[in-house]
């Protein structure tokens, strides 16, 4: 079935609202017809009234949009970047800073740095920076693409520790 409009999934996790990210998106949303815009709010007292919001989201209803969806906006939430180069969706990162109270420290802006570096996301830095996506949206690219399961190098590494591991263990037990 043809979709007349572009849906973005809006993604900031289960453990607080972000609000920062919701108001600027909320606010560009005003009046696009074209756009469908479903978030997922994570308890916000905010209202937000250009788009599908929703506390909480199922497993399986979030996978359905995440994967329906043309492009992603999100925290810098590791679940989210991973699950958006592994289904190789157009990913927007906009991380939680601890200057406004949105997380207890900088892992998310430390996230985003490592991997905007590497090539893998597409990340907006400040509220500027946002809204210029936004307004670009169609320019959004698609990163590299990872694979959902691990590199045989690294089972054989994971292997090779864990008899080592148990071998000591064993002799530790036998003592």
């Amino acid at each position: 079935m043809f979709r007349k409009s572009t849906l973005i999934f809006v993604v900031t996790g289960t453990q607080a609202p972000f609000d920062r990210l919701l108001n600027i998106i909320n606010q560009f949303a005003e009046g696009k017809q074209d756009l469908k815009i479903i978030a997922q709010t994570a308890l916000s007292d905010s209202d937000f009234n250009n788009m599908e919001c929703y506390d909480y989201i199922e497993p399986y209803v979030f996978d359905d949009i995440f994967n329906k969806a043309d492009i992603i906006i999100g925290h810098a939430g590791m679940g989210t970047i991973i699950k958006a180069l592994v289904n190789e969706k157009r990913l927007l990162v906009f991380p939680r800073i601890v200057e406004f109270k949105e997380h207890r420290n900088e892992h998310q802006l430390n996230t985003a740095v490592s991997f905007k570096k590497l090539n893998m996301i597409n990340v907006a830095f400040s509220e500027n920076e946002l809204k210029e996506y936004l307004c670009n949206f169609d320019q959004i690219e698609v990163k590299k693409q990872i694979s959902n399961f691990a590199e045989e190098k690294l089972i054989d590494a994971l292997t090779y520790l864990l008899i080592i591991n148990n071998t000591y263990l064993y002799h530790q037990i036998k003592k």
